[in-house]
C-alpha cells in the first residue's frame, strides 16, 4: 500500500510542468512573432514592388503615348516601336525605386507589350511592334530577378527567403470627356468592334446601329433643325462673343450662313457643354425629314456660293446638309470631301437597338461623314475608322469607340 501511495504522490507532482508550458507557449509565441514581422515584411515589400511595377508600366505606355502624339493618323497606323527601348523605359524608372532596400531590375521576358480590352490577360505583341496601347510589368524578389527577400523570425522553422512580385497593366484608353460636339447623332457601341468595310446608313433605317440626338435637350425636330444651325452660329465665336482669328481667313459662324443664304433672321447661337462618360443623350431614331429640308450648296467646291448656285429655299438652309458643308472645311483632315468629327457613343445591350430615349454614352468614336442624300432619301452615310486614333491627353473612358488618349491609365 505504501508503495502505491508514494506512486500516486508521484504522479500528483507538478514540479517542472511551468517550464514545459513556458516552452511550448514560447514557441508558439515565436512562430506569432515569425508570423507578423515576416508576413508583414512580406506584404510591405510586396506593396513596394507594386509601386516599381506601376510606375514602369506607366512609364512604357506613356512612351508609346509620346510617339503617337508626334504622329499623323496615318503615321499611327504603320509605325515600327521598338520593343528595346519600350522594355529600356520601363527598366529604367524601375532602377530608380527599390523594393526590401535594393533597387529593382525588371527581366525583358516580364515586360509584356500589346492590346489592352479589358476582357483578356494582356496578350503579347509579336514583332514588328505596331499598333500597341499597352504594356504590362511584373517587378520581382524572387530567384528569378533581384532574388529573394529574407527572413527574421521565420528561420527558426528552416524558412529562410521569400519570393515576392508584383504585376501591372498600363494602357492609352478612350477619352472620358471630350470637347464640344458638333454632329448631332450617335453610334451604338455595338459597331465596337467592327470590320469598318461597309459605311453605317443610319437613316432612314429604322433598325440601325445609330441613331439622332438632341445632345441635352429634349428630342424635337423642330428645335433639332434650329440647333444645327446655331451650331454654325455659336462656331468662330469664344465664350466671351469675341471672334476667332480664323475667321479672318475664311467667313465663319453666322458671316458663312449669312454669305451663302439669304436669310432674314440670325439663329441664335449654340455651344455645347463638353460631353462625358455617363452623360445622358436624349435620341430619336429613324428619320427626322425636318433636318434635310431647305436650301443647299449648288456648287460644293467653293466654300461661298453665289445666290444663283443655291439650290431651293435660300431663305431657309437645310439643316444638317449646311452643317455638313460648313465642318467639312473646317476639320483640318485635308479631305474637303467628307466631315471628320467626334460622335458619342451609346449604351446598347441588345444589338443595335433603334435609340428613342435618354441614354448613357459609353464613348466616343472619330467617322467620317459622307455628303448626305437630299429628299426624298434624306440618309445619311458614315465610316468608322477600322484604327486606333491616339489624340492628345487623358484617356480613362474605356475601350468603347477608336480614340485613345495618349496619356495611360493603370488598368489592371
Amino acid at each position: 500500500m505504501k508503495s502505491y501511495f508514494k506512486i500516486f504522490e508521484k504522479v500528483k507532482n507538478q514540479a517542472g510542468v511551468s517550464a514545459v508550458i513556458v516552452a511550448i507557449c514560447l514557441t508558439m509565441l515565436i512562430g506569432f512573432t515569425a508570423l507578423a514581422v515576416d508576413v508583414g515584411y512580406m506584404y510591405v515589400t510586396k506593396n513596394e514592388l507594386q509601386n516599381v511595377a506601376d510606375a514602369a508600366a506607366l512609364a512604357g505606355a506613356g512612351y508609346l503615348g509620346s510617339i503617337y502624339a508626334g504622329l499623323s493618323y496615318e503615321e499611327q497606323q504603320t509605325h515600327e516601336f521598338s520593343r528595346s527601348d519600350i522594355v529600356g523605359v520601363a527598366q529604367q524608372v524601375a532602377l530608380k525605386n527599390q523594393a526590401a532596400k535594393m533597387n529593382i531590375v525588371i527581366n525583358d521576358a516580364d515586360v509584356t507589350i500589346g492590346n489592352w480590352d479589358g476582357t483578356n490577360p494582356l496578350p503579347p505583341m509579336a514583332a514588328p511592334i505596331v499598333g500597341p496601347d499597352a504594356v504590362r510589368v511584373i517587378a520581382r524578389r524572387d530567384g528569378i530577378a533581384n532574388g529573394p527577400i529574407l527572413t527574421f523570425f521565420a528561420r527558426i522553422f528552416n524558412i529562410n527567403t521569400v519570393n515576392v512580385s508584383a504585376d501591372a497593366t498600363a494602357a492609352l484608353t478612350g477619352p472620358a470627356t471630350v470637347g464640344k460636339l458638333k454632329v448631332p447623332f450617335s453610334l451604338s457601341e455595338n459597331n465596337f468592334p467592327n470590320d469598318c468595310s461597309d459605311p453605317i446608313i443610319f437613316s432612314p433605317t429604322a433598325d440601325s446601329c445609330a441613331g439622332w440626338h438632341n445632345f441635352f435637350d429634349p428630342v424635337n425636330a423642330s428645335t433639332m433643325a434650329d440647333k444645327l444651325l446655331g451650331l454654325i452660329t455659336g462656331d468662330g465665336v469664344d465664350e466671351f462673343g469675341n471672334t476667332n482669328s480664323d475667321c479672318l481667313l475664311a467667313p465663319c459662324g453666322w458671316a458663312w450662313l449669312d454669305a451663302n443664304f439669304d436669310m432674314k433672321a440670325t439663329p441664335d447661337a449654340e455651344v455645347t457643354p463638353d460631353a462625358g462618360i455617363g452623360d445622358e443623350f436624349n435620341h430619336q431614331g429613324g428619320t427626322v425629314a425636318s433636318l434635310f429640308l431647305g436650301g443647299r450648296l449648288g456648287n460644293t467646291e467653293n466654300d461661298i456660293n453665289l445666290p444663283e448656285e443655291i439650290l431651293g429655299d435660300a431663305k431657309h438652309p437645310a439643316p444638317f446638309p449646311a452643317l455638313f458643308d460648313y465642318f467639312r472645311r473646317r476639320d483640318d483632315d485635308g479631305n474637303d470631301s467628307i466631315w471628320t468629327a467626334t460622335v458619342p457613343v451609346y449604351e446598347d445591350d441588345d444589338l443595335c437597338e433603334n435609340p428613342n430615349d435618354a441614354i448613357p454614352i459609353v464613348g466616343f468614336a472619330m467617322i467620317e461623314i459622307h455628303m448626305p442624300n437630299p429628299p426624298p432619301d434624306s440618309s445619311v452615310s458614315v465610316n468608322v475608322y477600322c484604327d486606333l486614333i491616339f489624340i492628345d491627353g487623358r484617356g480613362g473612358g474605356g475601350g468603347y469607340g477608336n480614340l485613345k488618349g495618349t496619356i495611360p491609365n493603370l488598368v489592371e
